[in-house]
This record gives C-alpha cells, sequence and structure tokens, in this order.
C-alpha cells in the first residue's frame, strides 16, 4: 500500500466518522451505548464531528500535498491523536470503569490500525 492510499483511508474514515456526529448525534451516542438523549452528550458528540471532519479535511490536503513535511505532519498527528484517544479509552474502562462494548472494541481496533499505519508511512516519507 502506498502512502496516498493510506491516508486516503484514514480520510474517508475520519468523515465517516464525523458528519454522523456532526449531523445525528444520537445516532451516534447510541452507537457506543450512550444517552442519546443527553443534550451536553450530543453537543460534545457535535464536537467530535467536527474534530474528526476537520482531520478528514487536513487529510485531503496531506493526500493531495507533495510537500513531505505537509504529509509527514498529519501522518504524526494522526498518530498522537489516535494513540492518545486510545490511553484516554483504557484510562475510562480500567480507572473510571465505564463499561466496555463490543462497539468499543472495534473502535479501539481500527484506531490502533491507524495509529500503526501512520506511524510505517510517517517512517517512509524521508
Amino acid at each position: 500500500m502506498k502512502t496516498n492510499t493510506f491516508i486516503l483511508m484514514v480520510t474517508i474514515y475520519s468523515l465517516l466518522l464525523g458528519l454522523p456526529a456532526l449531523f445525528a448525534p444520537s445516532l451516534s451516542l447510541e452507537y457506543f451505548h450512550a444517552h442519546p438523549d443527553s443534550v451536553h452528550e450530543q453537543a460534545f458528540v457535535n464536537f467530535l464531528g467536527g474534530y474528526q471532519i476537520a482531520m478528514g479535511y487536513w487529510g485531503y490536503i496531506a493526500y493531495h500535498s507533495t510537500d513531505k513535511n505537509t504529509r509527514k505532519g498529519w501522518l504524526s498527528a494522526v498518530a498522537f491523536l489516535t494513540l492518545l484517544a486510545i490511553i484516554i479509552y483504557g484510562f475510562n474502562v480500567y480507572v473510571r470503569k465505564i463499561e466496555f462494548y463490543n462497539t468499543m472494541a472495534i473502535d479501539l481496533t481500527i484506531w490502533l490500525l491507524i495509529a500503526l499505519g501512520a506511524l510505517f508511512f510517517r517512517s517512509k516519507e524521508n
């Protein structure tokens, strides 16, 4: 797989996560077994949706960029943010005792693959 293919896949995944979170937050909350009727949780999911759409947009820019530093920067940001999210998930499950659902396991697996892929493709961008 080429770096551009990886960037495009992550960009599309970011948009697939971000659009429902921004425009259908109740649906996104149901997916994670949260409270779809909570206005506060909907607002937070809207924020996360905006973040995901922004990452998708930046991925689109990195995809079309020929500048290695732009691509390396985006890959570094994806790796850092994704690994941080995994650590926060672990904290919430093991310290705060939030129930761990199958959808979380699927999401974490995808995020781990994205983080490892970002680190791998960043190392190829020399």
